[in-house]
């Protein structure tokens, strides 16, 4: 038996095990073809003089997509960047290119996915609405990948107070030095995914505000983290004072015992509890199996009651501070449909399909794991076939989710609160819950 026959039982024996027992955030993540892979950012911030902004890009490139050749007793990597802004009439009205060599010391660096470099060109633009067009292109192969991204660059020229865009930060350090990450004498490393969590659960970001004031006054700034789900929502108030000058902000939020997930962060600045002006940005929260072992143990296990059956739940549960992360190893390890190989193709596409679940069925009181379409799509993966019926056209809005391997009908009825519960005959199965 190959391995992707073993892979296809082992997924398939889901069903048995179980009977025992909104959408995403675009940061502009690339991963076609042949070519290298990269992520791209922005943010803009009003120039000291004059109408212009300086707009920041910055990309985030996997270094185990391009093509590394040895040179001496080191690896090195050659890539290319064209940058292109155009207007709304598709005319180019900017644009750059910057070459840039990489090197690593041994070869396990060239090929794993943990590895990556971020860099960052800056562009002077008026306000309005633009496209963005990068291509990288790795020197070494000759392979390209192409990224395009609309933005717009609001006029913050405007009576008033207003904010910069949020720039969101992966490093913060006061040790600032003549690269184009120093700001504001301190040296920062933009997070271009926008993905927190791990082991420094803190989501630091940079902005700056623009009055237009004849004297200092007294505001109260707000911080709101929220999911689009709305299961989630945490606030943050201070005080401080803001004067006719430029004024700009460092500052860093906890995120621990937040659960992983697509979020917003919005900052609000309000005069006598009086909104005046607000920045609203999208960000993620992922932990580590690591983090999520030492943050959120038994809520961890308990996402396994789809592959696991009740004593090995119990089991886990009942492990010692000492013994949970080896229990967690062992029982996947028994799980593991080929063991000679060092992956681990079960583990990998069970925490695809709950993240995926998470990310689509969530409502307002559960996560999408928990939900009847989560768990259907965790056991069975996506449906082959999905009828839906909107309210509109019937007493309730209902779907059905077809498989034609193995051959299942699940059938889906809109509570009236948005939440689908699944209805009998249930597959045959009682559901466990």
């Amino acid at each position: 038996m190959n391995k992707l026959i073993k892979i296809f039982f082992f997924l398939c024996s889901l069903t048995f095990i179980f009977s025992q027992s909104s959408a995403q955030t675009d940061f502009g993540y690339l991963e076609e073809g042949g070519g290298p892979v990269f992520s791209v950012d922005y943010a803009s911030f009003r120039e000291e003089t004059g109408e212009k902004y300086r707009l920041e890009v910055y990309y985030k490139i996997f270094c185990n997509k391009l093509t590394f050749v040895k040179s001496d007793d080191r690896f090195k990597a050659s890539y290319e960047i064209e940058l292109s802004v155009l207007n709304k009439v598709n005319k180019q009205v900017n644009g750059t290119t910057a070459e840039e060599d990489y090197a690593v010391n041994t070869y396990e660096e060239t090929q794993s996915p943990d590895v990556s470099l971020v860099n960052m060109i800056n562009l002077s633009l008026y306000s309005g609405r633009y496209k963005l067009k990068i291509k990288l292109i790795d020197r070494n192969s000759g392979s390209e990948s192409v990224l395009e991204r609309n933005f717009t660059i609001s006029s913050r020229n405007e009576k008033g107070v207003m904010f910069s865009d949020i720039e969101f930060i992966r490093e913060l350090s006061d040790s600032a030095d003549t690269s184009s990450f120093n700001k504001r004498g301190k040296k920062l490393i933009p997070s271009v995914d926008r993905d927190f969590g791990d082991s420094d659960p803190i989501l630091r970001i940079y902005y700056e505000i623009y009055p237009d004031l004849k004297e200092s006054r007294a505001y109260d700034l707000a911080y709101e983290i929220y999911n689009p789900g709305h299961t989630f929502s945490e606030q943050e108030t201070t005080q401080l004072q803001i004067g006719p000058e430029f004024f700009y902000r460092f500052d860093s939020l906890s995120l621990k015992g937040i659960q992983g997930g697509d979020y917003f962060l919005s900052i609000k600045l309000l005069e006598n509890h009086k909104e005046i002006t607000k920045i609203e940005e999208p960000f993620k929260i992922e932990w580590s199996f690591l983090s999520m072992l030492k943050n959120d143990y038994q809520r961890f296990i308990d996402q396994l009651r789809y592959v696991a059956t009740d004593e090995e739940i119990k089991r886990l549960k009942e492990a010692k501070e000492e013994e949970k992360l080896q229990k967690w190893l062992e029982f996947w390890k028994s799980k593991n449909p080929t063991p000679n190989t060092p992956e681990n193709e079960l583990q990998e596409e069970y925490y695809r399909r709950l993240k995926y679940a998470n990310q689509n069925f969530v409502i307002s009181n559960k996560e999408g794991w928990e939900t009847d379409m989560g768990m259907i799509y965790i056991i069975y993966g996506h449906p082959d076939e999905v009828e839906k019926h909107p309210f509109e056209r019937e007493e309730k809005a209902y779907q059905w989710w077809h498989y034609y391997e193995p051959n299942r009908d699940f059938l889906f009825m809109d509570r009236g609160d948005g939440e689908y519960e699944l209805q009998p005959p249930y597959d045959g199965k009682i559901r466990s819950r």
